[in-house]
């Protein structure tokens, strides 16, 4: 045994360094199975320490099996299978590793997220309406309705009837705490009839995830202007898939009507079910918003996600699905194995800032404040980035994709953005297979950044790309 030392002005306590010193002489080999360790009193003495200190750290020993103690007289080592991987308290830092946290840190445009411009919401009435949630004592001290607070699925139910068409009674609305959340309960439900899914080609890159890893087979079907390809659905022989027709993720294409019956008489026909992501739906800048596919249902035969991430703060972390009802009873079936993961504060408060009109209000805001930023992004593309790029604008959403005229990759213009503060996102990121070779694409947001600083943010683009 090599000699114990112990530091008393180090921040770590003494029985963390004693711990630390026999559970390294066992991992080591220097102490073998069987071999007795000092007395709890004799290493007191030794070490000048409290028998409490010696005592504590051969307890932690115990309690993670390096030593045993049958006859409260003597610790002896335990038996271990010498397979122990040691690992240091902290991680080697490798210089690639802080290369990126360097780069990190000097992001001053984020292109690459769609979060809330930070004068989107007064937070201050939020405050308020969450000090009001307070009120409800009794409800905070459960683990609240696992379908979600009951006042809260109410007002989804009338705001998706008036917003976006779509007529369902609150039992089939189930709350979750973000999109993949709900994701992970809807693949327990599915899974029972269905092994793979058809997804866009590119898509929703977290969903395809969360469904691969629940052992769903991927199926990739392109994307046309006018919405997922139907022809190549047909033939694929899926009878799942998710869509987001309102507003594609990433190409911004909106499915007309007429693809939309056809997906509904593929359902029909096939028996099917389509999962109707209803990404961005709100940010129309011209005309009504497009209704939602649920709202032409007529068969049950549409899951319907829909979240309020682009309308308040994502950190508040509230999202809804709407069950046809034929998964309502799998669901109940399921239920005692699902935990309600939203805050019931925050659902709380806001089923009431929706009854008090507080959303529809936020929702005008944003709509005006997004409507100002995105003339002045697509002004400042044509004319800084000018005829170095081709843009895909169109007339709702937070972003647009840049197809750049240049001969590098696409990872190349992220890496060279990066260097000049600005983070921006490739579209092959979002494709399930290897992405068409073509010229490099980028996916542009433009709600994060500052308006008084969009054309200084173009202009940091044209310097990384073109100059």
């Amino acid at each position: 045994m090599n000699l114990i030392t112990l530091e008393s002005k180090k921040i770590t306590p003494l029985y963390i360094q004693l711990y630390n010193y026999f559970k390294t002489e066992i991992e080591d080999n220097r102490l073998n199975q069987g071999e007795k360790l000092p007395s709890i009193r004799g290493l007191a003495k030794s070490l000048s320490i409290s028998k409490i200190t010696v005592e504590k750290a051969y307890q932690q020993l115990v309690s993670e099996g390096y030593i045993e103690n049958y006859d409260r007289s003597r610790y002896t080592v335990n038996k271990l299978d010498r397979l122990i991987c040691k690992t240091t308290s902290f991680p080697i830092e490798k210089k690639n590793d802080t290369k990126k946290i360097i780069l990190k840190s000097n992001v001053r445009y984020d292109f690459s997220s769609g979060e809330m411009d930070i004068d989107g919401f007064d937070f201050s009435l939020w405050k308020r309406y969450i000090s009001k949630a307070f009120l409800h004592k009794e409800r905070l001290v459960s683990y609240g309705n696992i379908k979600g607070e009951e006042e809260l699925r109410i007002e989804i139910a009338k705001y998706i009837q008036k917003s976006r068409g779509v007529y369902t009674h609150k039992s089939q609305i189930i709350i979750g705490a973000g999109v993949q959340n709900l994701l992970s309960i809807l693949c327990s439900i599915l899974k029972l009839e269905n092994n793979s899914i058809a997804f866009e080609e590119p898509g929703f890159k977290n969903g395809r995830r969360i469904f691969a890893d629940n052992a769903f087979k991927i199926k990739p079907i392109k994307m046309k202007k006018d919405g997922i390809d139907m022809e190549e659905l047909v033939d694929s022989g899926e009878t799942l898939v998710y869509v987001s027709p309102s507003h594609q993720f990433p190409t911004g294409y909106i499915m007309p009507i007429g693809r939309r019956n056809q997906l509904l008489n593929w359902a029909k026909a096939k028996n099917g079910t389509i999962i109707e992501d209803d990404y961005d739906s709100e940010f129309r800048y011209y005309g009504r918003p497009i209704p939602a596919l649920k709202g032409l249902d007529t068969r049950g035969n549409v899951v319907y996600l829909g979240s309020f991430s682009k309308i308040i703060p994502p950190s508040i972390r509230i999202s809804y699905m709407v069950l046809p009802e034929k998964f309502l009873e799998i669901y109940q079936k399921k239920s005692s194995l699902y935990n309600q993961a939203a805050s019931t504060i925050e659902q709380l408060a806001l089923a009431q800032f929706m009854a008090d009109g507080h959303l529809e209000r936020q929702i005008r805001k944003l709509r005006k404040l997004y409507y100002e930023k995105n003339r002045l992004f697509f002004d400042s593309i044509k004319t800084i980035l000018g005829e170095n790029v081709e843009v895909n604008e169109n007339e709702s959403g937070l972003h647009t994709i840049l197809t750049v005229k240049s001969n590098l990759q696409a990872r190349e213009l992220v890496e060279r953005a990066l260097q000049h503060g600005c983070r921006v996102a490739p579209v092959e990121d979002y494709y399930w297979e290897v992405a068409p070779e073509k010229l490099p694409q980028i996916i542009l947001y433009f709600s994060k950044i500052p308006g008084a600083e969009m054309k200084a943010a173009m202009e940091q683009l044209k310097v990384a790309w073109f100059i």
